[in-house]
């Protein structure tokens, strides 16, 4: 888009060519977006305007925002839905959509869970189950969830215990 469009487009407000080179530099929400101009100190309507515009052009897309924030954390890190919920809002993401992203990633949950149980029973041998708990909660994984995979583990951890002294 050349200057000519961006004034036409934008009523030559310079609200729209900043949020254009703050989106050209980051993928952001439709909230981070409005607090950046906000915080610029323009005027709210103008911010509107000028967001309401991105929007329609398909510059600004808080669900595709919302399914690559959720992609992303879940290749770092095994974190459960609580989590991902709680980033996402304060990412400022609607919590209606937040819930629809996340309720996406269901699938997966067992086996993040699984993997989350597995990483802090390496790096902490014979921690209590109480603690783990208390780990996998802070990491937003459901209480209901952590205990069914704490007792599962526990009813066959002695099985596998000796079967890696046999080795």
């Amino acid at each position: 888009m050349d200057a000519a469009e961006a004034r036409a487009v934008g009523s030559g407000k310079p609200v729209y060519i900043t949020a254009l080179r703050m989106l050209a530099g980051k993928r952001m929400t439709r909230a981070q977006l409005h607090k950046k101009l906000r915080d610029r100190g323009f005027a709210p309507d103008v911010i509107r305007e000028a967001v309401a515009e991105c929007e329609r052009r398909k510059y600004l897309d808080d669900r595709t925002f919302a399914q690559l924030f959720v992609a992303s954390a879940l290749e770092k890190k095994a974190i459960g839905p609580l989590r991902l919920m709680r980033d996402l809002i304060k990412q400022g993401i609607d919590p209606d959509l937040a819930r629809e992203i996340v309720a996406q990633t269901e699938e997966g949950h067992d086996e993040r869970l699984q993997r989350a149980i597995a990483k802090l029973e390496a790096t902490r041998p014979g921690e209590r189950a109480d603690r783990l708990a208390r780990r996998l909660v802070t990491q937003g994984f459901t209480a209901g969830a952590i205990a069914r995979a704490l007792r599962e583990r526990a009813a066959r951890g002695p099985v596998l215990e000796e079967f890696e002294e046999l080795r």
